[in-house]
């Protein structure tokens, strides 16, 4: 028998919870960074003090040994509560942080098949970080595609999900830019539809207000890319793509962002044309149908007893 609808929100709303609560032995590890760096904190408050317009001779003399000492306890304290490890994940964090916020001023978003070992030497120059992911993706077109058709065809998503996204890589190969969008991006509907509201047509799933909220629940180790680059797919899928354009003002800012807009796609108020809009939609579409993948199986995990 057909699984109703309030069931299946039922079920996933429970599951992305249950996901969320297992965060917080993270996010208690961070409340407790935070006080061990306590101290730290309070040392660069009394060095930022020592700053003041004028120095007598004496007083410099004394700025400047205090500012020897503050330096000692600081590494005194990294010693005691052995922040290396930290320090060590905290530049890798900063690194990944430092690509995704390139990535997005150069309006690309993040995909597993992006070169983020060489975007960092790009922070700040975005026609040089766009001239290195176009030619990237040209040149190296037939591993990606290859790649990204493994990873969908292993979705647990329907076949007529992985047949659309098929056609839209052909149409992307063909240099057919504009049709990528116009397919892509209704079929992500017909998805979230199907898996997400028991294929009801009662329920709109234009701004995929349940989806944003499932995703929203998921830690953002549980796509590709991970981390700092899921984020940023989930921040610019939940604030941008589904955004709904309602004035001349908000069109004109829509045409200058390359990442494609499903209302202004879909009813003709930005024209998405360029091989970055229709990767750009590509990969949104693989982070939306992971996403949808990821939450079919928390559901099915929570459901074993259901019924019994």
């Amino acid at each position: 028998m057909k699984e109703s609808r309030e069931n299946i929100i039922l079920r996933a709303s429970s599951a992305a919870g249950k996901i969320s609560d297992g965060m917080r032995p993270a996010i208690e590890f961070c409340e407790g960074l935070q006080k061990v760096m306590q101290p730290v904190a309070d040392l660069q408050k009394q060095i930022q003090a020592i700053w003041v317009p004028r120095f007598e001779q004496g007083e410099y003399q004394a700025a400047i040994n205090k500012l020897l000492e503050s330096q000692r306890q600081i590494a005194a304290a990294v010693q005691k509560f052995n922040l290396g490890p930290i320090m060590a994940a905290a530049e890798v964090l900063g690194r990944h942080f430092g690509n995704a916020k390139a990535l997005d001023d150069a309006g690309w978003l993040p995909h597993h098949s992006t070169p983020f070992d060489r975007c960092g030497k790009y922070w700040g120059d975005t026609d040089a970080l766009h001239t290195l992911l176009s030619r990237h993706y040209t040149e190296k077109w037939v591993e990606i595609r290859r790649e990204i058709e493994v990873r969908v065809m292993q979705y647990d998503v329907d076949d007529e999900a992985k047949a659309t996204f098929h056609e839209a890589l052909e149409a992307h190969e063909a240099g057919l830019y504009r049709s990528v969008c116009r397919v892509i991006l209704p079929e992500l509907e017909r998805i979230s539809r199907k898996e997400l509201h028991g294929d009801s047509m009662n329920e709109s799933v234009t701004g995929q207000k349940l989806f944003r909220e499932l995703t929203g629940k998921l830690p953002f180790g549980s796509v590709d890319p991970v981390g700092f680059y899921s984020f940023q797919l989930f921040r610019r899928m939940s604030e941008h793509l589904y955004e709904h354009i309602s004035s001349e003002n908000d069109r004109k800012r829509f045409e200058l962002d390359p990442v494609p807009n499903r209302h202004a796609a879909v009813h003709g108020l930005v024209v998405y044309s360029s091989m970055q809009n229709s990767l750009n939609a590509l990969f949104m579409a693989e982070y939306i149908i992971q996403v949808i993948h990821t939450l079919k199986n928390l559901m099915n995990t929570t459901s074993v007893d259901r019924g019994g």
